[in-house]
């Protein structure tokens, strides 16, 4: 179980008002920011991030578009309107096909796998943006990209051998390969087949074509190297405030002592490397299982020694029969009581490996903050990233000329939270503004608490099914920003007009959110004025 902090635990939830507001629910055909700021299409997608952003810019608007994936399956759960296919059609429709900076926040189906090539047919991108994790020359991150795809493998392989013994489990396993792998197939369609077989379309498929549209070098964004300015809009200035350059960083996962919200549980950790090896021995092998081998003895052997043979079916249940089955409530325990014998039950921590992959990868997100002019309101893009990542945005700061900024400063302007992973456990730190590393408390603060909203890109129904399990959104994090943005939070899986304003809101911040909100089936459309 999770700690709880002292300022959370025992904490109510907000009392929401249950009065319904009126709402604008026309949404816009064209996306057409407000002189000097932003207007942020959040695509309802389904699980998953798709997002147009809309700058003032010179002589048109300047089009960013961060992520463009979901999880198959999901959408069904929040409407018959939206598909992938009406989603980049828009994208298309509203940008002419000309998409200014195409950014991919990191190698997961939910962010990257509607990008296909007969989607995208004759889009054209001014510049593409990765995480340094994605370059081509950087030795570390090769490294790094070798390493997952060799964990991937194994973790393919595993799925095979489950598949046989525990299919339920393979399935539920099989939902975070498919996060690695790609495509928009259900959860255990072809999973091994689509990592292997020659034409499957997958993530990497999916970032490379946005490479290949690229009409200027790529760019691979390293944490407060520098401050970026947006081509076309260059009173717009970009910081990249992660992943960190750090491998320790990138494997922190978890939040530390008073800086989690509370939840039902936590995730434990295997080793992957070990397990790999057992799992691409040879059934029947001696190593083929959890343990060295000196602590084994193969079945092959049993099998020529027969004194040995019978001690093993008399001990450790080889031979099944009812009598094998252990009832508690016997007097005695059978000496050949099936449990004697783990089979191919060590592989069920396949699935706990899984999870610690996707949550690596995760934490490679590429987080950019985005100021609107010098000084200026901050939108804050935190992709997955995940406790090491969050932590390490205060490890440096950025040159501007002869001063410098501050992280704690920038995110105390932030205006607009994209929440961390859909709202995982792991993914929004708490805390307070006063504690050294960054949390929930450090953003939107003094004049800027007024406008301080939260999009959360969660399927609720989706995620929570037992197939996937995935407490997607956090009750307690959802609460909290409830409470911190005074209602102001979209979810992809709540219609617009379900928006309520907290009990003791101010009518006219919530008027001046309204009046810059519009939603419908596709999309939820926010406009922010700059200042």
């Amino acid at each position: 179980m999770a700690r709880q902090s002292k300022k959370t635990a025992g904490k109510k939830s907000p009392k929401r008002s249950t009065k319904k507001t009126a709402t604008n629910n026309r949404p816009e055909v064209n996306l057409t920011p407000p002189k000097g700021g932003v207007a942020i299409r959040m695509y309802r997608i389904g699980h998953g991030d798709c997002f147009l952003l809309a700058f003032s810019g010179k002589e048109k608007p300047i089009f960013v578009l961060i992520d463009c994936g979901y999880k198959p399956g999901s959408p069904k759960f929040i409407n018959d309107v939206t598909t992938p296919d009406k989603v980049v059609a828009d994208i298309k429709a509203v940008t002419g096909g000309h998409i200014d900076v195409a950014v991919i926040t990191h190698e997961h189906q939910d962010h990257v796998n509607a990008i296909t090539k007969s989607r995208f047919d004759g889009f054209t991108i001014g510049q593409t943006w990765f995480a340094w994790t994605e370059s081509e020359d950087d030795k570390l991150a090769k490294r790094l990209r070798k390493n997952y795809g060799d964990r991937l493998k194994t973790l393919v392989a595993a799925s095979i051998r489950l598949a046989a013994t525990n299919p339920s489990l393979a399935l539920k396993m099989n939902e975070y390969i498919a996060l690695a792998v790609g495509g928009e197939q259900p959860a255990g369609y072809g999973i091994p087949n689509a990592f292997s077989a020659a034409g499957s379309w997958t993530n990497k498929d999916a970032m490379k074509l946005f490479r290949d549209l690229s009409q200027s070098e790529v760019k691979c964004l390293y944490p407060h190297k520098e401050i970026i300015k947006l081509p076309g809009a260059e009173s717009v200035r970009v910081f990249a405030l992660g992943p960190p350059y750090d491998e320790t960083a990138l494997k922190d996962l978890d939040p530390h002592d008073g800086e989690g919200f509370p939840q039902q549980g936590r995730h434990m950790a295997a080793s992957l490397a070990s397990f790999g090896a057992a799992v691409n021995a040879a059934p029947g092998s001696v190593v083929a299982g959890p343990f060295s081998a000196r602590h084994a003895v193969s079945i092959d052997k049993l099998s020529k020694e027969l004194e040995l043979q019978s001690w093993f079916d008399k001990n450790y249940g080889l031979k099944r029969t009812a009598s094998n089955h252990f009832n508690p409530e016997q007097d005695e325990v059978p000496a050949n009581a099936d449990f004697r014998r783990i089979d191919h039950d060590w592989l069920q921590s396949a699935e706990t490996l899984a999870l610690a992959m996707g949550n690596d990868t995760n934490n490679a997100s590429l987080v950019l903050a985005f100021e609107l002019g010098k000084g200026g309101k901050v939108l804050l893009f935190a992709a997955d990233a995940q406790r090491g990542n969050w932590a390490s945005w205060a490890d440096g700061s950025f040159k501007d000329g002869n001063e410098t900024v501050e992280v704690r400063d920038l995110l105390s302007r932030t205006v607009l939270y994209k929440t961390g992973h859909h709202g995982s456990h792991n993914a929004t730190l708490s805390g307070d503004a006063s504690s050294a590393t960054p949390n929930l408390s450090w953003l939107g603060r003094g004049d800027h608490s007024s406008e301080f909203t939260a999009m959360i890109t969660a399927v609720r129904a989706w995620a929570t099914q037992p197939t996937v399990g995935w407490d997607h959104p956090l009750k307690s994090i959802r609460e909290a920003l409830l409470d911190k943005c005074s209602g102001r939070v979209f979810q992809t899986d709540t219609d617009f007009t379900k928006m309520v304003p907290l009990d003791g809101t101010s009518k006219r911040p919530w008027a001046a959110f309204q009046k810059r909100s519009t939603g419908g089936a596709l999309y939820f459309d926010y406009h922010i004025e700059p200042g």
